[in-house]
């Protein structure tokens, strides 16, 4: 049974306004299990549940920009991946999206089917009402970086799946 002042997430049940030391604690885990040591700016990554575009342009100081590699579509949903890179071209974020056409406005839809926005900008500049459930952050030991799965949900419904791959995030100080 559930606490009434609880939340469950990533598996895991939280204590009202425990949020933040939920992923402290995780993230913790994740570089004891693999004995890594994470610098602040992937920290925040992990953690964050706003526009990555725009905490990375902060984190960069520098322009960010979202470009498409491939997307392929079926009847209920796009999956697209695509690369986040600084202003030198560097790929700092390498992400894989699965889109839920149906819980989405049919405007929605078709800005994303060009192609030409990553789908933070896109939800800002709808306006689109979401929250970001953080499923799983972990570590990758081949590629050696960080990942995290993520939701975003509009009017209760998953209208989109998402893992980040943080390549070109640095571990210790500054991070970048």
């Amino acid at each position: 049974m559930i606490p009434t002042d609880a939340h469950p997430v990533a598996g895991s049940i939280l204590e009202k306004g425990d949020f933040g030391s939920f992923m402290l604690q995780r993230i913790a885990e994740l570089e004891a299990r693999f004995g890594i040591r994470l610098g602040l700016a992937q920290k925040v990554l992990l953690a964050e549940t706003g526009t990555v575009e725009q905490v990375l342009s902060i984190l960069t100081n520098s322009n960010v920009r979202v470009k498409v590699v491939e997307q392929k579509e079926n009847a209920r949903t796009i999956v697209r991946q695509s690369i986040i890179t600084n202003d030198a071209g560097k790929v700092l974020i390498k992400a894989h999206s699965k889109v839920f056409k149906r819980n989405l406005q049919a405007k929605v839809v078709s800005q994303i089917k060009r192609k030409e926005l990553g789908i933070g900008t896109i939800i800002a500049s709808f306006g689109l009402e979401t929250f970001r459930r953080i499923v799983e952050v972990g570590y990758d030991p081949t590629r050696r970086s960080v990942f995290r799965k993520y939701q975003i949900i509009c009017r209760k419904k998953v209208v989109f799946e998402i893992r980040e791959e943080l390549t070109g995030i640095e571990g210790g100080p500054g991070g970048i």
